[in-house]
Formats: structure tokens, sequence, C-alpha cells
């Protein structure tokens, strides 16, 4: 398994988490995609079509769960595993 083969997005709004996380899948060798809030995940999730996406629960605007449905109605996600983390 190539991993660099393999995107993620990390969508949450604490900076600090998106940070930590991120550099320890970079280190792994996994490309990292990141975004603080859902409306910004949704667009670049259609545009870059991860294999993951961790998806904060808690966010201000657009919670995971609204952005987790609407992530489910583009048939080019259908793939893509979504994972709550909170």
């Amino acid at each position: 398994m190539n991993k660099s083969n393999y995107t993620i997005l990390l969508v949450d709004d604490e900076e600090d988490i998106l940070d930590f996380v991120g550099y320890n899948l970079r280190k792994e060798g996994f490309n990292v995609l990141t975004s603080l809030n859902g409306r910004d995940a949704l667009k670049i999730a259609q545009k870059e079509i991860p294999q993951l996406i961790l998806l904060d629960l808690m966010m201000p605007e657009m919670d995971g769960i609204e952005t987790c449905q609407e992530l489910k109605r583009f048939p080019e996600l259908k793939d893509t595993i979504i994972v709550f983390f909170t």
C-alpha cells in the first residue's frame, strides 16, 4: 500500500487539532487536506475526492452531521469513508 496515494480530509474548527492530527498523518506518508468548517470541506471533498474524511461533530455554522449529510449527496464521494471524531 502506497500511503501517498491516499488522501485524507480533516475537518475541524480547532486549528491545533488540524495541525496535530495532520502532522501525524503526513509523517506516516498520507496526503492530508484540512478544512476549518463544513462548507469549505464540501468544496474540497468534491474537488479532491479523498478516500477518508475525519469530521468533527461540533462546529459553528454547519455541524458535522449536516456536513456528512451533504457529503453523502455527491455521487463521486460514494466510496469515501467518513469518520466522526470529537
